[in-house]
């Protein structure tokens, strides 16, 4: 539980910080004034200030946020000149200070992908070797570990362990007696498959080590770009789904659920945690991007419209909806923490 949460607040600083910084330099760029850079909450434990910009390390370092002159009615924004203020700039620059933040958040996963294909390598397949087992699961309750290696299922051989995924799938209920290999020792175990409604097939709850091949730093490039543009797929397709009625709110994961599943990456190894952080990455910019009040995303469509229309829409308008937005946003979040919270705590 402890690696889960390090590993999760750890992850999403990482995004939060990408995130901010998009904002910070576009706006800057922008000729608009940034009263606060700042990593974490609460009081202050570091700070400095830089052209008009205060960078701050704070008590609990936790995510990160960028306060921006035009966007409240504080002491700083009153005495900030108009001329650097968000809201006297063009729908041009506010669009890119906008539009920055999840469009880095992108940028940062490609680099992060890049990177990973260049150094450790790309999939090509996965060994017989168990390289996570979830927390409550059959294959823990049987006695599995990481590291072990599948050697039989009831007896038959399995040199390739897709083959031996796949008769799992299929024998949902079953017993299932493994041979396995510990550290040059044959041990066996018996363990039945658990049906997955939403999946449709058994499930041990483990998952092979992967095994990667090194390439080139073009071929690198390449998958990276390839595994961003699949991974921003995938993110819409959720989306759709969710859309359509597909998919069901339960189905969702909320900060807890995140946070347990960034723990069984890390229990797997720095490679997985590493290519799920730029997932969450991504997963981040897109849905940023959604055109829902209180994301970036919303607030380009008021850009929008007021290019549109050639004159801006009632700042105070504007305030009362992107408050309403985030309401219902945080609405959300509760309803799916509470289903995370009731997947830990059932038998």
């Amino acid at each position: 539980m402890f690696l889960s949460i390090i590993a999760f607040l750890f992850v999403f600083t990482v995004i939060a910080l990408t995130h901010e910084v998009g904002h910070l330099i576009w706006s800057k760029r922008a000729g608009i004034r940034v009263f606060e850079f700042g990593i974490g909450f609460g009081p202050r434990l570091f700070a400095f200030e830089k052209n008009h910009t205060t960078y701050s390390i704070n008590l609990i370092p936790i995510l990160a946020f960028v306060r921006i002159a035009g966007e409240g009615e504080d002491k700083e924004d009153l005495s900030c000149p108009d001329s650097e203020k968000y809201t006297s700039k063009t729908p041009l620059q506010k669009f890119k200070a906008l539009a920055s933040g999840p469009f880095m958040n992108i940028a940062s996963a490609l680099f992060i992908l890049i990177l990973l294909f260049l150094f450790a390598g790309i999939p090509s397949g996965v060994s017989n070797e168990i390289g996570s087992v979830t927390p409550k699961s059959p294959a823990e309750a049987a006695g599995l570990k990481v590291g072990d290696r599948l050697l039989s299922i009831n007896g038959f051989a399995y040199p390739e362990m897709e083959k031996a995924i796949d008769f799992i799938h299929k024998n949902a209920d079953r017993p299932l007696r493994l041979t396995i290999d510990r550290q040059g020792k044959k041990l066996q175990f018996q363990a039945v498959p658990k049906y997955n409604k939403r999946l449709k097939v058994g499930l041990l709850g483990f998952a092979p080590k992967p095994i990667y091949k090194r390439v080139n730093p073009f071929v690198a490039v390449f998958h990276g770009f390839i595994q961003t543009f699949s991974m921003i797929v995938l993110t819409l397709m959720i989306i759709g789904q969710l859309i359509a009625g597909r998919l069901a709110l339960g189905d969702l994961a909320g900060p807890i659920g995140i946070a347990q599943i960034t723990g069984r990456y890390a229990q797997t190894g720095f490679i997985s945690l590493v290519w799920f952080t730029a997932f969450i990455s991504v997963n981040i910019g897109v849905i940023n991007l959604l055109p829902l009040p209180a994301l970036d995303g919303g607030r380009l469509v008021f850009v929008v419209i007021e290019w549109i229309r050639k004159k801006p829409i009632d700042p105070k308008l504007e305030i009362k909806i992107n408050q309403w937005g985030l309401a219902a946003l945080l609405g959300l979040m509760a309803l799916v923490s509470i289903n995370d919270i009731l997947r830990i705590i059932r038998p």
